[in-house]
């Protein structure tokens, strides 16, 4: 089977009839009729129902359809009552709702927000008048020896035994610290080593400490031996997933260039990176792109890309991706049309096509063809209707803290309360967008996702039809 030469910048025909045949495993059910259906449907469900209706009514200026408000009120308390239970409840809500209950709490997330600058001016204030090997050349043997452990506690991060160091040596008299007690002082005096120290002694409090461990059961805590841990996993998921589908792109570069006439040569880019001084406001977009499909440009060291891929090892991950994803092909589609531009990838530079990279324009908040989202996840667990990030920015809302505050304290707040929040989702959407739009992206996300080898399938097949 021969194949004529395809318009430039478009998906070769074999390409466009593998991307319809191909299997979309990751796709979004559809929402319930109505309200009804939706409360029946469970508590997730019925809010991603109430969102979408919200957005509709925002969108077209319209009202919603009745019985939506209260289906949303019912779902929102129901999911409050949910995340507080101390059994399969959600740590991270109780741990808000804590934090508006305990002062101390909120003294502790608000000094814990600036400890790390905290402890690197307090480190250089020790190190200015304590580091060893400064002391090593200028200082007798015993001052080493007094200011030792200043530094050893400093360096360990034991901010509540650092002033028990410090005082002796500032009650020295002046005569024997001439050159240092100025420093001294000064660290002693230090806002942000009074901060430490109070963060240090908060540690003791129980409310902060079950704060703590609420947000240990929601993931190991920032800095710690586990959180590394965790990132040296996800890294090694995300890598995996990205050399599968190099090696897919690879097997479909072959079999195109068995079809392809003379010269239309295709070959996989990975990594495939934009430079600063590229046409475009880089500010959250995507700027490094995981694998394209090129094919050269006849006449040309350019290269058009003719199929680009975002990899995710967690289908999930695709929704809260998209709206950045998008930013960024419309970056990339302000390229001239008729010059090429030179872009840094894993294997060295490769020149592209401004053509190519202008046909990557979204259309209505929608990928274009050739523009794909990767997964080899397994596919056995339905997709959430619901997502994670939708649902946290929802309970992070002011009425739901306040709604839970009064369960745990033990009133019995009105479903009610919750409707200055169903408002605003009305009122202001663009306030509210990546929640609204929570369910059409998981549709555009996932519409557009494939397991890679369902590609070189389905490539195959096309091919022999």
């Amino acid at each position: 089977m021969s194949a004529e030469p395809p318009p430039a910048h478009s998906l070769p025909a074999l390409l466009q009839a593998a991307l319809r045949r191909a299997p979309r495993r990751y796709r979004m059910p559809a929402l319930p009729a109505d309200a009804e259906a939706a409360r029946a449907a469970g508590v997730e469900t019925a809010l991603a129902f109430a969102l979408e209706a919200a957005r509709g009514a925002a969108e077209h200026h319209t009202s919603v359809p009745a019985g939506v408000e209260a289906l949303f009120t019912w779902a929102l308390e129901t999911l409050i009552r949910e995340s507080l239970q101390p059994e399969g409840g959600d740590p991270s809500f109780q741990a808000l709702v804590l934090r508006a209950r305990e002062p101390a709490v909120d003294e502790y997330v608000r000094l814990s927000a600036q400890v790390l600058t905290d402890a690197r001016a307090v480190r250089a204030a020790v190190n200015a008048v304590a580091h060893p090997g400064k002391l090593r050349h200028q200082a007798p043997v015993e001052v080493q020896e007094a200011l030792a452990p200043l530094h050893r506690h400093a360096m360990a991060g034991e901010w509540s035994a650092l002033r028990p160091a410090l005082e002796p040596l500032l009650a020295q008299a002046p005569a024997e610290r001439a050159e240092s007690r100025p420093l001294l002082e000064a660290l002693s005096d230090l806002s942000a080593l009074q901060r430490l120290e109070r963060g240090a002694a908060l540690l003791r409090d129980e409310a902060v400490q079950r704060y703590r461990a609420l947000c240990e059961r929601r993931g190991p805590l920032a800095g710690t031996a586990s959180a590394a841990a965790n990132g040296r996993a996800a890294a090694r998921l995300g890598a995996a997933a990205e050399a599968g589908t190099v090696q897919a792109f690879s097997q479909v570069a072959a079999l195109l260039d068995r079809e392809a006439p003379a010269g239309a040569r295709h070959s996989v880019v990975h990594g495939l990176r934009i430079p600063g001084h590229y046409p475009g406001v880089a500010t959250q977009t995507k700027g490094e792109w995981d694998v394209a499909l090129a094919r050269a440009v006849e006449g040309s060291d350019a290269v058009d890309i003719v199929l680009l891929a975002e990899v995710k090892a967690s289908a999930a991950a695709a929704t809260t991706d998209l709206p950045r994803l998008l930013r960024g092909l419309e970056r990339l589609a302000q390229a001239q049309p008729n010059a090429s531009y030179t872009l840094a990838a894993n294997g060295g530079e490769v020149k592209v096509s401004g053509g190519s990279l202008c046909a990557l324009q979204p259309q209505d908040e929608a990928l274009p063809p050739q523009v794909i989202y990767c997964c080899a996840a397994p596919t056995d667990t339905p997709p959430a209707m619901l997502s994670a990030a939708a649902k946290a920015v929802l309970l992070t809302d002011a009425a739901c803290v306040a709604f839970a505050r009064g369960l745990v304290e033990g009133a019995s707040p009105d479903a009610a309360t919750l409707l200055p929040l169903w408002a605003d989702l009305i009122r202001r959407p663009l306030r509210w967008r990546s929640v609204l739009r929570q369910y059409p992206n998981a549709c555009h996300a996932r519409e557009a996702m494939l397991q890679p080898q369902d590609l070189v399938s389905a490539l195959v097949a096309a091919m022999a039809a």
